[in-house]
């Protein structure tokens, strides 16, 4: 694949939350999809990828003509009550990491957690709440709880680098990487080479980036891509071309880096989707979203002569 060759793809979780996900795998072919991205959870749902069901899965990619580009697997992190500081399981992680290779994904994407595993609200309550905070204990120890997230992101690396994989950062506001800067500390901390970002304008957007000025500082740390849009203030997933995010300027800013890989449309709450809040299979209104979402991007990606296929 050469510099600026892009291609449309999806997550599974957007057809069908919780496994099992070979019916999903088959329906994101028919959408014109040519990636695709898998997921655990939680560390228990590792179980669904028995070496049986990962042939299976592979089989139909196989002849569904489908390459598997990534796989979101969060770093575990916990506190204990009254802990001033979180730990990590990296145990856990190893256990996520041999079944990634195992089924051939070249990426594990993970979110940096919440600060102290912090029960903050959902960023989509924000509009129509009187008071937006999140609450604070007077033992945390702010400086103990980076390091840790620095410690535990260096170990993954580690872990993740000797399978070959390399681990994306997807961005998320209220964490500890929401935006740009917060992924270039990240790195620098780490002093990790295989680590970079899942780029998701829709979550950088509402935490203060500007998602193309994203793009060209982290440069040839843009390891993946999920696409979605919204106004700003919430990161809703809506499909490209239903918010407020500048798409032109996005493909402008692949093209500049040389981006190569997947277009991956995650249009978690675009109608139809499956979701958290309710764990049903998409329905069809789901599907054709998912085609006007390619279109558009398709057409947006036009005006720059790039072709996504």
């Amino acid at each position: 694949m050469g510099a600026g060759s892009f291609f449309f793809g999806s997550p599974i979780w957007t057809f069908n939350w919780n496994p099992p996900y070979e019916a999903s795998l088959k329906r994101l072919a028919r959408t014109g999809c040519k990636g695709f991205e898998l997921t655990a959870w939680s560390i228990d749902m590792l179980d669904y990828y028995t070496p049986a069901t990962i042939r299976g899965l592979k089989e139909i990619a196989a002849d569904e003509g489908l390459t598997l580009t990534n796989f979101f697997f969060n770093l575990p992190f916990s506190r204990q009550a009254g802990a001033a500081f979180s730990t990590v399981d990296l145990d856990g992680y190893k256990r996520g990491v041999d079944i990634v290779a195992e089924i051939g994904a070249p990426i594990m994407t993970s979110m940096t957690p919440y600060p102290f595993q912090s029960d903050v609200k959902p960023i989509l309550q924000r509009p129509i709440s009187q008071e937006w905070t999140a609450a604070v204990e007077p033992q945390w120890d702010w400086t103990a709880e980076y390091n840790a997230v620095v410690d535990g992101f260096a170990k993954a690396c580690e872990i993740a680098g000797s399978a070959g994989l390399r681990v994306a950062i997807e961005p998320h506001p209220y964490r500890w990487v929401s935006s740009g800067q917060g992924m270039l500390r990240l790195i620098e901390r780490t002093g990790a080479s295989n680590l970079g970002l899942n780029f998701d304008p829709s979550h950088l957007f509402p935490a203060g980036d500007m998602p193309h000025y994203v793009v060209l500082a982290l440069g040839d740390r843009i390891f993946n891509t999920h696409f979605s849009d919204n106004e700003g203030h919430t990161n809703a997933h809506w499909r490209p071309g239903r918010g407020k995010i500048d798409w032109k300027a996005i493909f402008a800013a692949l093209q500049a880096i040389g981006y190569s890989g997947p277009i991956t449309l995650e249009l978690e709450d675009a109608p139809g989707a499956s979701h958290w809040t309710h764990f049903r299979e998409a329905t069809p209104e789901f599907d054709q979203e998912m085609r006007r979402g390619m279109n558009y991007l398709r057409d947006a990606a036009a005006e720059l002569n790039i072709t996504i296929s």
